[in-house]
């Protein structure tokens, strides 16, 4: 089930550092609150099999799967279930009036329009005592079928269902539906289940020639102009969308989207017919997650990763905006809410790129079950642990926190056997905010301070008297590069170290190491890079910085809340005309500008772009200050704009 995070704050930061009148900055990575750690008392106990699905109508909780006993929190009496059973959404208490056993694998469910009765979706053919051929509709009161809903024939698994603009979507391993031929995926009439012919396209073709056409699983926008599917399946009316495709469903009938992406064309091990495992919509429909398995294969490949798309892009080959690698082990489910991507399966670490099956520089543990930064796709602090066994096989986040349905028993070291609840109200993380012009401007290591720490006022146009700050008893010379969040001062250092401390412009905090990255195994090659660094800042959760004789921009990932560095580097870019970065002397961003100083001391602006796997640089290099322009001499071992605890400037 869909939740979704980001608003429209980059835009607002942009056209605020244009109008450059104030020292506040909107939100560029909002703030949120990750559920509990711990899971609630009260929910029943799944004996056997896995939940292969949660939903919610009203205030009951139903789960299907392959599981046939099931008991309530505290009793030591077993009920019989097969694959289907309702709960009392708030007490967790089973619902003994529902007991349609299907007597079959049940995948998916899905709340109907009318908010009384669900959909259910499998390998079953009978259900509550009639003839459904693997897809049904069934009152929640009672578990009886609704008669009036018949699809006929399936005469293949169904996967997945989805509801959309009138439409009843459903995903799966079939060929035909009520004797029409529509492999893999195909609409019904949502009251009737009469066959639909608004999804008319053809999907066709498997992933290595292996298994049979079918589309896993699938998930819509919730404006309805797009729907993701993913799969053992190659083709799209002909057209290579290999394992992954997106219609366009905004006019009267289904089309091909303007996304492809050649992404999961990577074979990955030859075990599985398809890797793919699960898909999920942002609840503002900007962007999508996508789960795999596979072994692993290599940092560049898809095997074993979170992946996020931008649902807007344009091409025909669109690239993920992160990836997050386990390092060789499977994700299954994916939630997004507003504070973080959910996602579970039988992973032991994230942001493990350079290892399979073991731990590799910068990996960071988190087994069974993690909360990923929407943002750049990093843990993190989050992680309550749960046994891993295959994995986490769905999500539903509703009003009480997170539904989270397994084939384990155990979550945050407590009993909570294939189904647990975690509240909504665990930890809250600030914003970040970019900084605007006017701010205060601190340059350590200059030229004129060689060990020590200036401060001007700086609007963009004209700099302020220099100022001797508290240096913090920093030996600046030594730094490296430099800026601040919410408060805190990070900075690089020429012994490679990484770390943060409070600073309100006069006082500084003690000392932390930000080595989340490193707990495992170093991340030997982010403090090589730290120590020959000429300069750095953060946009967008990513550490962009320079090095020395380098004409590159690089980024890291990076995420405040946990710490965590990610463990890939990447290019953002090279100069733009009137910029060489070999001559960078340290650089500062402030709204939708990058401020770069030079070898010459000069001070020199450059538009920044952000959307996409990094942000960039646009138009044309401009020296605004320099010994020659103004008399001001720029430049040091460090650069950084001040930001206190609200994310403001000075």
């Amino acid at each position: 089930m869909k939740r979704g995070i980001l608003a429209a704050g980059a835009a607002l930061s942009l056209a605020c550092g244009l109008l450059g009148a104030s020292h506040l900055a909107t939100a560029d990575v909002p703030g949120g609150t990750v559920v509990r750690t711990t899971p609630v008392a009260g929910t029943p106990h799944v004996l056997d099999g896995r939940v292969n699905a949660v939903t919610r109508v009203g205030s009951t909780i139903i789960l299907g799967g392959t599981f046939t006993r099931v008991r309530n929190e505290g009793s030591n009496t077993e009920v019989v279930r097969r694959g289907l059973v309702a709960l009392d959404a708030d007490t967790g208490q089973i619902r003994t009036a529902f007991n349609p056993s299907p007597g079959t694998n049940v995948t998916s469910l899905l709340p109907a329009a009318d908010g009384t009765s669900v959909y259910v979706g499998g390998g079953f053919t009978t259900i509550s005592g009639a003839t459904r051929a693997r897809v049904a509709r069934i009152r929640v009161s009672d578990g009886s079928v609704v008669t009036s809903f018949n699809a006929g024939t399936v005469n293949g698994n169904v996967r997945d269902l989805a509801l959309r603009g009138g439409r009843l979507w459903m995903a799966g391993a079939f060929t035909h539906v009520a004797g029409r031929p529509q492999p893999a995926l195909a609409t019904l009439d949502p009251e009737t289940g009469a066959f639909s012919p608004y999804m008319g396209l053809r999907v066709a073709g498997t992933h290595r020639g292996s298994g049979v056409t079918q589309v896993l699983k699938i998930d819509t926008t919730a404006d309805g102009s797009r729907l993701v599917a993913v799969g053992n399946f190659d083709t799209l009316q002909g057209v290579q969308n290999h394992q992954l495709l997106m219609l366009d469903t905004s006019g009267p009938s289904a089309q091909p989207a303007t996304f492809r992406t050649g992404y999961y064309l990577t074979p990955c091990s030859s075990a599985f017919d398809t890797y793919m495992r699960d898909v999920a919509f942002s609840d503002d429909d900007s962007f999508f997650v996508v789960t795999t398995t596979g072994a692993y294969g290599g940092a560049t490949v898809a095997c074993d990763t979170t992946a996020r798309f931008e649902t807007r892009t344009v091409s025909t080959d669109a690239r993920p905006s992160w990836v997050n690698h386990t390092g060789g082990d499977t994700l299954y489910g994916a939630e997004v809410t507003p504070a973080a991507v959910y996602v579970g399966g039988h992973q032991r670490w994230h942001n493990n790129p350079f290892a399979g099956d073991r731990a590799g520089p910068g990996a960071v543990a988190r087994e069974g079950i993690a909360a990923l930064d929407p943002v750049n796709g990093l843990p993190l602090s989050w992680n309550p642990g749960r046994d891993k066994g295959v994995g986490v096989f769905d999500f539903l986040f509703d009003d009480r926190g997170l539904w989270v349905a397994s084939d384990t028993t155990r979550i945050a070291g407590q009993l909570r056997s294939r189904i647990a609840l975690l509240l909504k109200d665990g930890a809250t993380r600030p914003a970040i905010r970019t900084p605007l012009l006017p701010n205060d401007v601190y340059v350590g290591g200059s030229a004129v301070a060689p060990t020590g720490l200036l401060r001007w006022r700086y609007d963009g146009t004209v700099a302020g008297a220099v100022q001797d700050p508290p240096d913090g008893r920093i030996n600046w010379s030594t730094v490296r590069g430099a800026f601040m969040v919410n408060g805190s001062l990070y900075l690089g250092q020429s012994d490679g170290s990484f770390t943060r401390r409070t600073f309100n412009g006069s006082t500084y905090g003690g000392v932390q190491q930000v080595n989340t990255s490193d707990l495992i195994v170093r991340l030997a090659a982010w403090h090589d890079e730290i120590a020959v660094m000429t300069g750095m800042f953060l946009d967008d959760n990513r550490v962009y910085f320079t090095l020395t004789g380098d004409p590159n921009l690089y980024y890291r990932y990076f995420t405040p809340e946990s710490g965590v560095v990610g463990a890939q580097r990447y290019v953002a870019g090279t100069g733009v005309t009137g910029l060489d970065l070999r001559q960078t002397r340290g650089m500062f961003l402030a709204g939708s500008q990058v401020y770069v100083a030079t070898a010459t001391g000069d001070l020199v602006r450059v538009g920044w772009a952000r959307g996409g796997p990094s942000g960039r640089f646009t138009g044309s290099a401009t020296t605004v200050s320099g010994p020659t322009r103004d008399g001001r001499v720029w430049g040091g071992r460090a650069m950084f704009l001040f930001q206190d605890t609200s994310g403001g400037g000075a």
